[in-house]
C-alpha cells in the first residue's frame, strides 16, 4: 500500500512541476500535450479519492503500472484503474476451476495482460451493467456475459455509444497525460464484443467449489446486477452502491427501482451477516452498515422526509447522506442525461 501512495504522490508532483511548461506548449499550439488545466483537474481527481481506505489489503505486483491489484478476503483480486478519473474497479472471483471477472474497466489500457498474469483457470467476464466504464475491455476476452436484456446485449455488441466514446476519449482528463508520460497508444474507438452468454435474476454461477448468485438490482441502469457469495458472505455491488457520488439521472434510470433494489440488498446483507461489500468505484470495499444507512436515506428522499440537496448548474439535485455517500437525481424541469445506453 505504501508503494501506491508514494507512486501517486510522485505523479502529482510530476504533474505540478510540468504545469508551467504545459501552459507554454498549449499557447504555442503544440498538439498532443496536456494543458495546465488538464493537469490540475487530474491532480484534483487523484486527491479526492481516499486511498487510505485501501490500506487494509495487500498490494500485489502488477505487469501494468496504471492498474493496482489488491488481494481481498475470500480469494478475490480487485483490479483498479486509480490513475483514471472513473477510478473503476474490476474483481477477479476465483473458484477451484474457473474465474469470473466482474467488469473490464474503460478499455483504454490492456486489462487482459493483468488478468492473464494472475489467472490459472479459464476466465469468464460478467458485466455488472452495460455502461462504458464497465464494458470497455470486453473485446480483450473470449467469454463475456451480461444480464439478459436486449438493450444490454445490443450495447455490448456495438461497444460504447458515441456519447460514451466522447466521454472516454475526449472528456477523460487523464488521456493526454497517459500518452505523454507513459507512451500509451490509446485506441481511436473502444470496440464492442457480442456477449457469448447472458444471466438471469437468481441464476447460480458455479466456479467449482464456489457459487455466485445473480441478483437483478435495477435503478442506476436497467441491466444492473449484484453478485452474492453466500458461503463466503461477500456481496459485489457494482454501480448501485460505492463510496462516492452515485447517479440516478440517466434516461433509463429509475429512482423507485433504485430504492427497492437497495432496500432488498440491505435487508439481505443484514440477514446473512455480511459486514463488508465489494464496490466498483473509488475503494474496493465499504462497510455494510453504510449500505443499510443508505437504504434508509433513499427511502427518506422518496417519502419527502429528506429535502436538503445541492443543485448544480444543469438543475440536477445531489443529496448527501454524509461527506462520502451521495446520490444525484433530476431536478424539477430537468431532462435526464441521454446517450449512455442503447435503446
Amino acid at each position: 500500500m505504501r508503494r501506491l501512495m508514494v507512486f501517486l504522490l510522485a505523479v502529482m508532483f510530476m504533474l505540478r512541476a510540468g504545469a508551467c511548461s504545459a501552459v507554454a506548449e498549449s499557447e504555442s499550439g503544440q498538439a498532443g500535450k496536456a494543458t495546465a488545466e488538464e493537469r490540475e483537474a487530474w491532480i484534483q481527481i487523484l486527491e479526492d479519492v481516499d486511498y487510505s481506505t485501501w490500506a487494509d489489503y495487500a498490494m500485489l505486483n502488477c505487469p501494468n503500472e496504471n492498474f493496482v491489484v489488491l488481494m481481498m478476503p475470500g480469494n478475490v483480486l480487485s483490479i483498479a484503474e486509480p490513475m483514471h478519473e472513473q477510478c473503476i474497479i474490476s474483481f477477479m472471483i476465483i473458484g477451484l476451476d474457473k474465474i469470473l471477472l466482474l467488469d473490464t474497466c474503460t478499455g483504454i489500457l490492456n486489462l487482459r495482460e493483468v488478468v492473464d498474469y494472475y489467472a490459472v483457470y479459464p476466465v469468464t467476464v460478467l458485466n455488472s451493467h452495460d455502461h462504458f466504464d464497465h464494458i470497455g475491455g470486453n473485446a480483450q476476452f473470449d467469454e463475456v456475459w451480461c444480464y439478459d436484456l436486449p438493450s444490454a446485449v445490443h450495447h455490448l455488441t456495438n461497444g460504447p455509444t458515441e456519447t460514451e466514446q466522447a466521454e472516454i476519449l475526449d472528456n477523460t482528463k487523464s488521456i493526454q497525460l497517459l500518452i505523454e508520460y507513459y507512451g500509451y497508444q490509446i485506441p481511436e474507438k473502444i470496440p464492442g464484443k457480442a456477449p457469448t452468454g447472458t444471466v438471469k435474476d437468481g441464476q447460480i454461477i458455479d466456479l467449482g467449489g464456489r457459487k455466485l448468485e445473480v441478483i437483478h438490482t435495477p435503478g442506476h441502469q436497467p441491466s444492473c446486477i449484484m453478485l452474492l457469495d453466500r458461503e463466503n458472505k461477500l456481496l459485489f455491488t457494482g454501480d448501485m452502491f460505492y463510496p462516492g457520488p452515485m447517479y440516478c439521472m440517466f434516461d433509463d434510470s429509475s429512482f423507485p427501482d433504485y430504492v427497492k433494489s437497495i432496500r432488498k440488498i440491505a435487508d439481505l446483507t443484514r440477514e446473512l451477516g455480511i459486514s463488508k461489500v465489494y464496490t466498483s468505484h473509488n475503494a474496493p470495499a465499504a462497510d455494510a452498515e453504510s449500505l443499510w444507512q443508505f437504504a434508509d436515506y433513499l427511502e427518506g428522499i422518496e417519502k419527502g422526509e429528506i429535502t436538503e440537496y445541492e443543485t448544480d448548474e444543469d438543475g440536477f439535485r445531489t443529496y448527501w447522506m454524509d461527506d462520502v455517500f451521495s446520490i444525484t437525481l433530476p431536478g424539477e424541469g430537468t431532462e435526464p442525461i441521454t446517450g449512455y445506453s442503447m435503446p
